[in-house]
C-alpha cells in the first residue's frame, strides 16, 4: 500500500508519500536498529533534536522492512494538520479508505484496518500529540496486523511505546555530509578547508538540516564567510525551496518547537541560555528560579524541555543536561527580548564563582 494515499483538492493538509527517502550519511546504525525495533514492538516513535532526520531515518527503515508487511508501508504526513479532531477522517483519506457517514471516523479507520498487516508511518506528531496518542492506542489494540511507527519531538506516552532517539552525527559523519551537500553546490573543498569544514559542524550540533542550509549558502559565498556567518547566528541559514516550510530556514524548526512549549517552558528555555557547562536540575534551581518560575517550575521544565528533545541528557547520575549551540542561540535571542540577559547571566556568574564549581564542569 506504499504510496497509495494522494493529494487532493479537498484534501491538501495530509497526505501519503511514494517512500524515496534520497541517500543517507551516517544513519545505516540507526536505520538497522529502527528497524529491529519494529520487528519487537507494535509501536515505536522517534525523537530527536529539530533537524536531526527523524523523518529521513524513520523512512529509510520503512522503505528497508516494507517486505514484511503484505499490505505494504502508509506513510502519513501530519505537519499541515491543525484540527486534532480531523486526523482519524485524514488517515483514511490519505490511505484512500472510503468514507462511513455512520459511525465515528475514528471506529471506521479501525474497521477499515482490522484486517490489514502493514505499518503505519505516522510523520510530525508532536503538534498533535493527544490525538495521536488516542488514534495509535485504538489501532494498536484493536488491529492486530497493524505496527505503528512515528516521529515526534516527544514521545506519545502510549502503553507499550518503544522510544527511539536518534542523536546528532558524529563530526566524521556531519563533515562528510557538508561535503557532499558542497559539492552539489559546486563548491571544491580541499584537504586545506578541513578544518573550516570541522568548525562548522561543530557550529551547527551535528544537524543534517542545519548542515544541508549551511552547505547551500557556498553556492554565493566562501567558507570562510560561511564560518564567520554563524559566530553571528543562524537566521541566515535558509531554503526557500524546501517544500516543508518549517524548514525552510533553521530558525523555523526550532521555532516550530517553541510555539508548542508552555509560556513556563519558553521561559526556562532563555534562562537555561546562560549556562555554557553541563547542568543539573539543582544548579537549573539555583539560577533560574524566580517567583515566576518557582523551583518546582524548574523541575518540570528541565523535565519537559528534555522531553522535548530541547535539552541533551548526558551519561550517569544525578541526570546532567546540555543545551545545543543551535537551540541555545534561539533562547539567547528570547532572553534579550525579555530583557532578562543580563540579570540572568549575573546570577550565573554568581553560581558559577561558587565553591567547588570546577569539580561539576570536569
Amino acid at each position: 500500500m506504499a504510496g497509495t494515499g494522494c493529494r487532493s483538492d479537498t484534501d491538501h493538509v495530509i497526505s501519503s508519500s511514494d517512500l524515496t527517502p534520497g541517500g543517507l550519511t551516517g544513519r545505516a546504525a540507526e536505520t538497522a536498529a529502527l528497524r529491529r525495533a519494529l520487528g519487537q514492538s507494535r509501536l515505536v516513535t522517534v525523537t530527536g533534536l529539530p533537524g536531526v532526520g527523524k523523518t529521513a531515518t524513520s523512512i529509510a527503515a520503512a522503505m528497508s522492512s516494507a517486505g514484511r508487511y503484505p499490505d505494504g508501508v502508509a506513510l502519513i504526513r501530519l505537519d499541515a494538520l491543525t484540527d486534532e479532531a480531523l486526523l482519524p477522517h485524514s488517515i483514511a483519506a490519505a490511505m484512500l479508505l472510503p468514507d462511513s457517514f455512520d459511525t465515528s471516523p475514528l471506529f471506521a479507520l479501525t474497521d477499515q484496518l482490522l484486517d490489514k498487516d502493514l505499518l503505519l508511518v505516522l510523520d510530525t506528531c508532536e503538534h498533535l500529540l493527544g490525538a495521536c496518542a488516542a488514534v495509535v492506542s485504538a489501532v494498536v489494540e484493536i488491529c492486530p496486523g497493524i505496527r505503528v511507527l512515528a516521529t515526534s519531538r516527544e514521545p506519545l506516552r502510549v502503553p507499550g511505546e518503544d522510544v527511539f532517539d536518534i542523536g546528532q552525527l558524529s563530526e566524521r559523519d556531519a563533515v562528510t555530509l557538508f561535503s557532499q551537500h558542497a559539492t552539489a553546490w559546486g563548491a571544491a573543498l580541499g584537504q586545506e578547508s578541513s578544518s573550516v569544514v570541522q568548525a562548522v559542524c561543530d557550529r551547527l550540533d551535528g544537524l543534517p538540516l542545519a548542515i544541508g542550509l549551511a552547505a547551500r549558502q557556498l553556492a554565493t559565498g566562501s567558507l570562510d564567510a560561511l564560518l564567520a556567518g554563524l559566530e553571528g547566528g543562524y537566521d541566515f541559514l535558509s531554503d526557500p525551496a524546501a517544500p516543508v516550510p518549517r524548514h525552510q530556514t533553521l530558525q523555523a524548526a526550532i521555532g516550530w518547537s517553541h510555539q508548542l512549549c508552555t509560556p513556563a517552558e519558553r521561559l526556562l528555555w532563555a534562562r537555561l541560555t546562560v549556562f555554557d557547562v553541563p547542568f543539573c536540575i539543582k544548579d537549573c534551581q539555583e539560577v533560574c528560579a524566580t517567583t515566576y518560575l518557582t523551583d518546582e517550575n524548574v523541575a518540570v521544565g528541565v523535565a519537559m524541555l528534555a522531553d522535548r528533545s530541547l535539552l541533551v541528557r548526558m551519561a550517569g547520575e544525578p541526570a546532567r543536561f546540555t543545551m545545543p549551540q543551535t537551540i541555545r542561540a534561539y533562547g539567547q535571542h528570547m532572553l534579550r527580548r525579555l530583557a532578562e540577559d543580563e540579570e540572568m547571566r549575573r546570577r550565573y556568574r554568581n553560581w558559577r564563582s561558587g565553591p567547588r564549581r570546577d569539580v561539576i564542569w570536569h
